[in-house]
């Protein structure tokens, strides 16, 4: 928060949810502050209030008072809310994205609806790192796009999330220069969309989660984080595996450890997969990989934040900068359960399809026997 020397009226400082937004317009370049001593005064209404309908920097400053607030007890007795990522605006176009699948495949949409209610769409299947995959056109309803949306990833629970349309333009345009470095050719499609997909915006634009200002010192979102693994539980997460090489070269490396005809004791067994689903924790969340799972994360954590509420989406914050932490100081990525949970799920998921039993590649035995001359 700013750490400006304005000072306010008592009045200022006492007023309640229904007068923090006009505040807020009349402190001007001095709204950040007025944030701040609303926080110092635990005037957790109208900090809720601009953390709600607010914009710019003092929604930011008033995303982190609450924090503040939160971390003393402090609430505003608002009921529970299902946030908005940014101020809605009754104009057009509209951006809506379906969080990353396993693949780290998401779906943006950007549309335009007309006076007569129908709306023209664009839709573009992007991947970080890779580039655009592909681009479709639509001529529909808002209603019917984002039902059409929802049925992208069937069986996942997950619906369409609004996101700022600078941000998705800007997300799009990123993947599109990915692709042009890669040498690939373009999908069809973006001329045709020029309109909606177009200004892109010159300077950086925060990303919508970031927006938010959930922020911790690193033994709070250490302590949010400890329960991570269970964040694999939410749609969101759900389908996150590892790569099918990492599993299966953590499988391997189970079978050599392992003598060909004996059968290992139970609890050696359980013991030596545990040992080895650690290792491979540590090989396959290289710094590189965190990097990329960090952009994914902040991506599902727009839908998260939508759905499951504040609560939820402090955790996906936390354990987000736990990782990013982890890997600046390449400590083991055992150590964050969120990491460990994607070879526990990914053996668990195995055991099921195969009735409970995991299938180890065991060596072959060394011929010891000579071939007769």
């Amino acid at each position: 928060m700013a750490k400006q020397q304005t000072t306010f009226d008592e009045a200022t400082l006492s007023i309640g949810p229904e007068g923090a937004l006009d505040a807020i317009r009349a402190a001007g370049d001095s709204a950040e502050a007025l944030v701040e001593q609303w926080v110092n005064k635990a005037n957790a209404g109208a900090v809720q209030s601009i953390a709600d309908h607010g914009s710019g920097a003092a929604r930011k400053a008033a995303r982190r008072g609450l924090n503040v607030l939160r971390s003393r007890g402090i609430t505003a007795q608002t009921g529970q809310r299902k946030a908005a990522l940014f101020k809605a605006e009754n104009k057009e176009p509209e951006a809506l994205m379906l969080p990353p699948d396993s693949a780290g495949v998401r779906l943006i949409a950007i549309s335009r609806t007309r006076s007569d209610g129908s709306c023209s769409a664009c839709l573009v299947y992007v991947r970080d790192g890779q580039g655009i995959l592909r681009v479709e056109s639509s001529e529909s309803t808002p209603t019917r796009l984002r039902s059409a949306l929802g049925q992208a990833l069937p069986g996942s629970g997950l619906e369409a999330v609004s996101v700022p349309v600078p941000w998705a333009r800007a997300k799009i345009a990123s993947a599109r220069l990915k692709h042009r470095e890669r040498g690939l050719i373009e999908p069809l499609g973006f001329s045709s969309n020029k309109e909606l997909l177009e200004p892109v915006p010159a300077n950086e634009v925060e990303h919508p989660f970031d927006a938010e200002g959930f922020e911790f010192g690193d033994e709070d979102a250490r302590d949010l984080a400890q329960d991570s693994g269970s964040l694999h539980h939410l749609p969101e997460f759900r389908s996150w595996l590892p790569t099918q090489n990492a599993i299966q070269d953590l499988l391997t490396n189970v079978g050599k450890n392992i003598t060909p005809g004996q059968k290992p004791d139970h609890d050696a067994a359980t013991e030596l997969i545990k040992n080895e689903m650690l290792e491979a924790t540590d090989r396959y969340f290289t710094a590189e990989r965190c990097s990329d799972l960090i952009e994914w994360m902040k991506d599902a954590a727009v839908s998260v934040l939508a759905r499951e509420g504040e609560s939820t989406a402090l955790k996906v914050a936390a354990t987000i900068q736990v990782i990013r932490s982890s890997s600046d100081s390449a400590k083991p990525a055992r150590d964050v359960p969120f990491l460990r949970a994607f070879f526990e799920k990914a053996l668990s998921v195995l055991m099921t399809q195969n009735g409970g039993r995991l299938d180890i590649p065991l060596p072959k035995a060394e011929q010891t026997e000579l071939q007769a001359s």
